[in-house]
């Protein structure tokens, strides 16, 4: 199965971690890619399943909703706006960033809603990694704009709210339309529905 980069870092590992205790027996392999390489290896049944964003334009896939992802500022424990719960989307103007590079779609969906809102960013460094761009906020006075998820399991990082609201997207599981599914791969889409389905419930409670 395949997983775009932004899940990778806070829903593969609940994900497989749960998998694997409930069948350790079955055989899997990862791999990280963007959509659109995910969806041709789908159509050509090179791939059982993918974790992605909706909005596929192929009708040969189908896919089903996991969880809503919110992008968020992303800052170090250090930084000024480290205590607050949320800014205005206006204070992003005033901010030193660094930014997945521009083969994310993270990115151009960051470019497009500052085009729309007139908001000027002071981008400082790009990266086209994400752990990369975390490790540099945790060391630097930098923020980030990445899923609020990310700092789920972190205690150097916080993700502060942006309002309104910044972007929010649906990440789906994808497969084939027409594709056999082995008894393994339907056990795996259950697991991601599940999973998925107690990480919007921690993200509502918060």
């Amino acid at each position: 199965m395949a997983m775009m980069p932004t899940f990778t870092t806070y829903f593969m590992g609940p994900l497989v971690g749960s998998f694997y205790r409930r069948y350790p027996n079955i055989s899997l392999t990862l791999r990280e890619m963007d959509q659109d390489r995910m969806e041709a290896l789908l159509r050509n049944d090179e791939l059982d399943l993918g974790i992605a964003f909706d909005g596929s334009g192929s009708r040969d896939i189908v896919s089903r909703p996991l969880l809503t992802e919110t992008l968020a500022l992303v800052v170090g424990r250090h930084h000024p706006l480290a205590a607050q719960r949320r800014v205005e989307r206006e204070a992003l103007s005033q901010e030193s960033l660094i930014l997945l590079s521009g083969e994310f779609a993270t990115r151009e969906r960051i470019d497009r809603y500052c085009r729309q809102y007139g908001i000027e960013p002071q981008v400082r460094m790009e990266a086209n990694s994400i752990s990369a761009v975390l490790t540099v906020i945790q060391r630097t006075p930098l923020s980030t704009l990445l899923p609020a998820a990310v700092v789920r399991e972190r205690d150097d990082l916080v993700a502060v709210e942006l309002t309104p609201a910044l972007l929010e997207r649906t990440a789906c599981l994808l497969q084939h339309k027409d594709a056999w599914q082995s008894a393994a791969a339907r056990a795996f889409s259950t697991m991601a529905l599940e999973v998925a389905a107690e990480l919007n419930a921690e993200g509502e409670g918060r």
